[in-house]
């Protein structure tokens, strides 16, 4: 069957890319390619830059898709077993990249996003001149069998649900000082997540201060159809680390999540530092994975 590429139409695609995230999935029962959360959460950042390569034919099924999350960060979600397309995936990031490049004469780094272990994407990678760099990220799974830690909340602070709007000036500051995001980050931006299909109000939780002051938070994204539920984001103020909020505020959440049936939880993506690497393991979450940059001067 001959395989096509185009640009991304979200209305168009959405549903048939989540679909086929969740069919390798299953089939493979690894994480090289996104779940559905993560991906609906980005899809509608810089749609231009997206590519979708389906089948020919009536039912035109997905193959890959590759996705940006800044303009010289790529991953790539694909069905196993195609080192062909692989390579012409690859191929496509280089040159959609390079024609993005605000200086055409200067060089540029660019990177793509792979799970260690993966030995074709690796190899692909290789052949085309990308070499792996530093950790980008930890894949982290959790048995939803595991006992959930019993972590009493520190005197004088409460956890509690998201209440919407009022709620997300406070926490949109909070987010941009512990992952350093800029300005971009907003209420707005908290409300448009919100209507995520993933979004449940009762799984996006907060640690409030005696003052008021929003501590910790944390989401639970469950995908409605495969109920594979993603942690993210995770993050404590600086001001108050150090406190055990973080684990009280998962601990709940899991409590919680327990009423919607979930298929899995994991966190795709998490930090690499001590503090981090306490906090998981403490609630019952092991790492399976690493993720690290591949780049690439072009």
């Amino acid at each position: 069957m001959r395989i096509t590429s185009r640009g991304y139409t979200p209305d168009l695609d959405f549903p048939k890319v989540q679909e086929f995230l969740f069919e390798v999935h299953k089939e493979t029962g690894t994480f090289q390619n996104w779940l559905p959360t993560r991906f609906e959460n980005n899809h509608m950042d810089q749609v231009e830059d997206i590519r979708i390569w389906e089948e020919e034919g009536a039912q035109r099924r997905v193959m890959a898709v590759a996705n940006p999350e800044t303009k010289t960060i790529y991953f790539i979600q694909i069905r196993p077993g195609h080192p062909t397309l692989l390579d012409t995936i690859i191929r496509w990031i280089e040159t959609h990249t390079a024609s993005k490049k605000p200086n055409p004469a200067e060089e540029q780094k660019i990177h793509i996003i792979n799970i260690g272990g993966d030995m074709e994407r690796e190899a692909a990678l290789r052949k085309r001149g990308f070499e792996r760099g530093p950790v980008y990220g930890i894949l982290r799974v959790r048995d939803l069998d595991t006992p959930i830690p019993d972590a009493p909340v520190p005197e004088g602070f409460t956890i509690r649900s998201v209440r919407g709007r009022e709620d997300y000036e406070k926490l949109a500051a909070n987010i941009r000082t512990v992952f350093g995001h800029g300005e971009w980050f907003t209420a707005d931006t908290l409300e448009g997540i919100a209507r995520g299909s993933f979004y449940i109000r009762d799984l996006d939780l907060v640690a409030e201060a005696p003052d008021g002051a929003i501590a910790s938070f944390c989401t639970f994204r469950v995908d409605p159809v495969s109920r594979a539920t993603e942690l993210e984001p995770m993050g404590t103020h600086p001001d108050y680390r150090g406190l055990g909020l973080a684990k009280s505020l998962i601990s709940e959440g899991m409590r919680r999540l327990k009423d919607y049936d979930p298929l899995l939880l994991y966190i795709d993506g998490a930090a690499d530092n001590p503090g981090a690497n306490r906090l998981y393991e403490a609630t019952g979450f092991v790492k399976k994975g690493t993720y690290f940059y591949w780049s690439k001067m072009i």
